[in-house]
């Protein structure tokens, strides 16, 4: 199966447990579309960390782990920054729907990830 394909199975597991959150937390329990972002958000990454990591990547090392986890947090983080960032932009000031707005910006922080992840999870990254 080539990477790409598991790259989006892995993915897609994060990203349902993600808008599954947003949407339950936001539709359910009245909270904040962008709390209720970042919320899903944490739990996504710790989903996506280690599925990228053991199953899209098929790095079963113990020894890189913590080089790993600072940046790939690192990178989740300017994702966090910048989605939030556009996600409130789209919906206040162009006026889209919050889940349309953060399916267009899943897409372009998805491919994104995968050259991101691909170079994380390699044995050349550098020690960060």
């Amino acid at each position: 199966m080539p990477t790409v394909f598991r790259f989006l199975v892995a993915g897609g597991a994060g990203t349902l447990v993600y808008y599954g959150v947003l949407y339950c937390l936001t539709e359910f329990l009245g909270i904040w579309y962008i709390a209720s972002a970042i919320i899903a958000w944490t739990l996504n990454w710790g989903i996506n960390f280690t599925l990228q990591k053991r199953y899209t990547f098929r790095d079963k090392s113990t020894g890189t782990v913590n080089r790993q986890l600072r940046q790939y947090f690192a990178m989740a983080i300017g994702f966090l920054v910048l989605n939030t960032t556009l996600l409130y932009a789209m919906v206040e000031y162009l006026g889209m729907d919050y889940l349309i707005a953060q399916l267009i910006l899943s897409a372009i922080f998805s491919i994104l990830s995968f050259f991101i992840s691909r170079y994380i999870f390699s044995n050349t990254a550098p020690s960060a």
